[in-house]
């Protein structure tokens, strides 16, 4: 602009140059949502409610009151673990609050032991194939973290439901968790755990080949519906065999061999239920 140039008095302008916004407003409803029981545990009560400023549904977990401080740490141990994880077959965790001892989670719709249970004449082997690989690529991540569950079980693996029959597995229930780096972990040894392998005898020597055995149990559920091992034969009864036998060496020691044995099992197996 010349140094000499006249002012001129702006009547009215526009922009000519524009940028998006850098921020969104949030709206907050502080009215108190109204909770309903969903669940119940030894330690902790899960609740969900709808959020609403986004009407969704969330679950919250809560300690219950009383309990040791033992089991308080675990509850909140089990919180920071989840929250550390980031993928789409582990149950997401948000917001803790220690005014009493909750966190917010994500919503999951029916257990494992539930959905199969309902549906067990009607689940083709296929879907029953993608439930397994996606509930082992849970597992697998979790190893490569570090981590061991120590309660696999059909309680703690969750599936959010959707239209058309699609699943979404999600495991959950890090209470029990071994990361090899805690002290905490190692010098515990109360057997603990819903499904419990035969050849541990003590919960600090807890390995891979301990959760492969429970893994097998769950396996062994989703492609047959009954409560109790398959081990008779075919390809599905010789993959949860070699995670169950009772010989570790034996056993798969890692969970990507047990991977690519599901992913390779064919589409309509000997052993597949009617």
């Amino acid at each position: 602009m010349p140094d000499d140039f006249e002012l001129i008095e702006v009547i009215k302008f526009e922009p000519v140059f524009t940028r998006s916004a850098t921020a969104v407003g949030l709206g907050k409803n502080t009215a108190p949502a109204k909770l309903a029981m969903i669940g119940e545990g030894s330690y902790a009560t899960v609740y969900s409610f709808v959020d609403p400023d986004y009407g969704i549904k969330v679950a919250v977990k809560r300690a219950k009151r009383g309990i040791s401080e033992r089991d308080l740490y675990r509850f909140r141990q089990k919180f920071e673990v989840m929250k550390a994880l980031n993928f789409p077959y582990i149950v997401q965790v948000y917001r803790y609050g220690n005014d009493r001892n909750e966190y917010l989670m994500e919503f999951c719709d029916e257990t494992l032991r539930t959905y199969i249970a309902s549906r067990n004449s009607d689940l083709s082997f296929l879907s029953r194939k993608r439930i397994a690989l996606q509930f082992l690529y849970g597992i697998n991540y979790l190893h490569s973290e570090g981590l061991l569950h120590r309660d696999v079980s059909l309680q703690n693996v969750l599936l959010k439901v959707y239209a058309k029959g699609a699943v979404l597995v999600k495991l959950s229930d890090f209470g029990l968790v071994k990361d090899r780096d805690s002290e905490f972990t190692r010098t515990r040894t109360n057997m603990r755990g819903t499904i419990r392998d035969p050849l541990l005898h003590s919960f600090k020597d807890y390995d891979v080949v301990n959760e492969i055995y429970s893994i097998g149990w769950v396996l062994s559920y989703i492609f047959t519906g009954r409560e109790a091992l398959a081990t008779s034969g075919g390809p599905v009864g010789a993959i949860i065999e070699k995670c169950t036998v009772n010989n570790a060496e034996q056993r798969y020691q890692r969970v990507l061999a047990l991977i690519s044995d599901v992913e390779g099992l064919p589409a309509t197996p000997t052993d597949a239920p009617a």
